[in-house]
């Protein structure tokens, strides 16, 4: 794949992939296919509690990710955004207190419609105008993509000179070295999958299978230390709702890693690695278009849910 600019020098790429130094302000943009399941609503409660509590983490704004499921009675690839800026509205609404900040919605197609022709939306528009605001020798915003990458893949086509102050925290397949797996997020829209993947952008991947697949939480746990806050109610009704009960039964809460990273990279397994290319048959592939990102090799699941269940709970 060609692209019209040059990608970042890989010591630029390298600087910007180090662990987040706790002790700095780190600035974020969730892009999140909210209703998709239940577990992105953990992961966005978790960072508008830990921005409330924490002081060390600011989000610029919530961008709302595309998806079609037919198991949440989705018609359309825009039905899934339209559903995940409404959830995104939800989450925020049962908050103690009061949260201002954009919420802006996405992408109607992928770019395997439009055979990589960025998609026009107010997602990809804020991500562009944020970027072009930052300097490009503070630390780079973090995008925490929980879902498909067309918001994202939409914005750098739109302006390839953003990957200089961005950083992509995505989630989706497995690590490199396995062989064959069924994900969605990147099946969504390969065609922004592998752009995003290819276009010099610094990367910092969370496998599912493995990995976030540890982030496990089941209705007893929750019923035990969730609490009785509004929001605590409605994250335990989004999962009583999603997830059939039987003895031992649990829920992968998989988007609450790469906030979690953001937070504490000590709870966190990780390495310098270099890209891939994902192909139709669920394949990673090496590819000649490759840089470096940071893969995730183990989590603290332990660590990573203490601290949300504090949060939710003050």
């Amino acid at each position: 794949m060609r692209h019209p600019y040059t990608p970042i020098d890989h010591p630029r790429v390298l600087r910007h992939l180090k662990n987040p130094r706790q002790e700095f302000n780190k600035k974020i943009i969730i892009d999140t296919d909210a209703y998709n399941s239940i577990d992105d609503q953990f992961a966005l409660m978790h960072m508008l509690l830990s921005e409330k509590n924490r002081g060390d983490v600011s989000i610029l704004g919530i961008t709302a990710a595309p998806f079609y499921k037919e198991l949440r009675n989705t018609d359309s690839y825009k039905h899934g955004m339209e559903l995940s800026y409404q959830e995104i509205i939800n989450v925020i609404n049962t908050l103690a207190f009061e949260w201002n900040g954009l919420v802006k919605k996405g992408s109607v197609i992928s770019l395997d419609e439009t055979n990589c022709i960025p998609v026009e939306s107010d997602a990809a528009d804020f991500i562009c105008e944020v970027s072009r605001s930052h300097k490009e020798d503070e630390f780079p915003i973090y995008i925490l993509a929980l879902g498909s990458l067309t918001n994202v893949a939409s914005a750098i086509l739109k302006d390839p000179h953003i990957i200089n102050n961005l950083v992509v925290c995505t989630l989706g397949g497995v690590p490199f070295d396995f062989y064959g797996f069924k994900d969605f997020n990147y099946q969504q829209d390969i065609k922004a999958a592998n752009f995003v993947f290819s276009c010099g952008i610094p990367i910092v991947h969370f496998p599912t299978f493995t990995v976030t697949e540890q982030l496990r939480t089941s209705r007893w746990e929750l019923e035990a230390h969730i609490g009785n806050s509004k929001s605590g109610k409605f994250l335990y009704n989004r999962f009583i709702e999603f997830v059939d009960e039987y003895p031992g039964s649990n829920k992968q809460i998989w988007d609450l890693a790469p906030g979690a990273w953001i937070i504490n990279p000590d709870w966190f397994i990780s390495k310098i690695n270099t890209t891939r290319k994902f192909t139709f048959d669920n394949v990673w592939k090496t590819s000649p278009e490759t840089h470096p990102l940071r893969s995730i090799l183990w989590l603290d699941r332990d660590s990573i849910f203490k601290d949300f269940f504090t949060l939710i709970n003050k």
